[in-house]
């Protein structure tokens, strides 16, 4: 079981693209930047942490947020489910924890990686999450259900890389690249629908 330890008092501050938000991997201008001033240098078991949620199996990914809500995603060992999970910012009490996906034959990766290792891209009331070939979805973030998956952006992430292509939004789209052995290519889905606008 991995730990999440988040400082809830420096990520209240950051505010750049939407009030409360770091939307993707990197940030909302993808260039890891905050705008936050004070924030803490060091911190410890007891110092300068708000609370500590243990999150279940293993994952990469970056955590993202949008107002109260903070979003990752993790995986079993095997590779054989994948999750979604949605912690409160002030709190840290699990809002969802969500079994999105079953993969019957996972691909083989390093101990250096997860099959949970692309961070997820959030907007207001939706959240967008990949797993490279294994699937693709978009939850409402006031409920948890799935609004739409994708099961057909497949690739061979090579032997031992795994997964590792975070989306981006852009507009009414949701961009990320595949990047397999096998095949390459960037591809937006329509955020509403999940079907493609272009390849």
């Amino acid at each position: 079981m991995r730990l999440i330890n988040l400082l809830c008092s420096g990520l209240g501050a950051v505010a750049i693209h939407a009030a409360d938000s770091w939307s993707q991997f990197r940030g909302p201008n993808g260039d890891g930047h905050t705008a936050a001033i004070n924030l803490p240098l060091n911190w410890s078991e007891t110092k300068n942490i708000v609370w500590k949620t243990a999150i279940h199996d293993r994952g990469y990914s970056s955590p993202v947020i949008w107002g109260k809500q903070i979003w990752l995603t993790t995986a079993t060992e095997d590779g054989k489910k994948l999750f979604a999970v949605c912690v409160d910012k002030d709190t840290g009490k699990v809002l969802h924890d969500l079994h999105l996906f079953d993969v019957a034959k996972p691909q083989r990766i390093t101990r250096d990686n997860t099959y949970a290792s692309p961070t997820p891209a959030i907007e207001k009331g939706r959240v967008f999450l990949h797993f490279g070939t294994y699937g693709t979805a978009c939850v409402n973030t006031t409920n948890g259900k799935v609004l739409w998956q994708r099961r057909d952006l497949n690739c061979d992430h090579e032997a031992g890389a795994g997964p590792a292509s975070s989306p981006m939004l852009f507009g009414k789209t949701m961009i990320v690249h595949v990047d397999g052995r096998d095949v390459q290519y960037i591809v937006a889905l329509n955020t509403a629908t999940g079907k493609t606008v272009w390849k």
